[in-house]
């Protein structure tokens, strides 16, 4: 955010480097989400990750400050109208245009999370646990299932074992890759809905579920969807991530 012209950076947490068994546990049979997981390992170097997703009034802050065309609706809708509230109607372009200026800003190297980081600091050391809390039931633990109402302000309930707020619930978090670089994806194939086809090979990867979820399958660690890199919805957001040195 900015604050009389200066840049506030965000609070981040180091993470440290290890390994995550992505895709555990097993994907649950007969789940109506379009995309099976599957069991893999994955070394992750120390990296850095917001404790909390980009707010409402950080978002704003840095369209006033660059006169970045954000989405109208940010600035209409009631449910966001809490500065605290996780910004939403944020495109995988807009989050990319906001981490770039905050990397210039602040002469850092700002990003987004990426794939198998976001697992790995979802799971945040309990290595096969369905949620970032355990294997708890979420009532209590996350923001989710209010497909009608307004996401809670950011942090509105425990922290994850590293240190991290609302990684399941709450937004969407739009990841760096593009979805076939991260999944063993069959290039005949593409994915249908009612009208036409959609290939989804170059969407962008969504991660941690939303306010608006009611699957619970797909507030799992293993879990990732997929959308444009130009979609602006009320329940995709992001948090910001560093690399750090090797």
């Amino acid at each position: 955010m900015i604050e009389q012209d200066r840049v506030i950076e965000p609070e981040m947490v180091a993470i440290p480097a290890g390994e995550v068994r992505m895709g555990v546990p097993q994907f649950p049979a007969g789940a109506a989400l379009p995309h099976p997981w599957q069991r893999t390992r994955r070394a992750v170097g120390a990296f850095a990750l917001a404790a909390r997703a980009v707010t409402v009034g950080e978002y704003r802050a840095f369209a006033r400050a660059t006169r970045y065309p954000i989405a109208e609706e940010l600035s209409v809708d009631p449910r966001f109208g809490d500065p605290l509230a996780p910004a939403g109607f944020v495109s995988w372009i807009d989050a990319t245009s906001y981490v770039q200026w905050l990397a210039r800003e602040t002469g850092k190297p700002y990003r987004l999370v990426r794939d198998a980081e976001y697992e790995y600091a979802a799971r945040g050391g309990l290595d096969g646990a369905r949620f970032p809390w355990g294997d708890a039931e979420p009532a209590g633990y996350a923001d989710f299932g209010n497909s009608d109402g307004a996401p809670l302000p950011v942090a509105s309930f425990a922290a994850n074992g590293f240190g991290l707020y609302d990684m399941a619930g709450s937004m969407w978090c739009w990841c760096e890759e593009r979805f076939d670089e991260v999944v063993a994806f069959d290039r005949a194939r593409m994915s249908y809905d009612e009208t036409m086809i959609r290939d989804v090979r170059h969407n962008r990867i969504c991660r941690g579920g939303s306010f608006k979820t009611a699957d619970l399958t797909a507030l799992y660690c293993a879990h990732r969807h997929e959308d444009p890199m130009d979609s602006r919805f009320d329940c995709i957001g992001f948090r910001v991530a560093l690399s750090l040195p090797s």
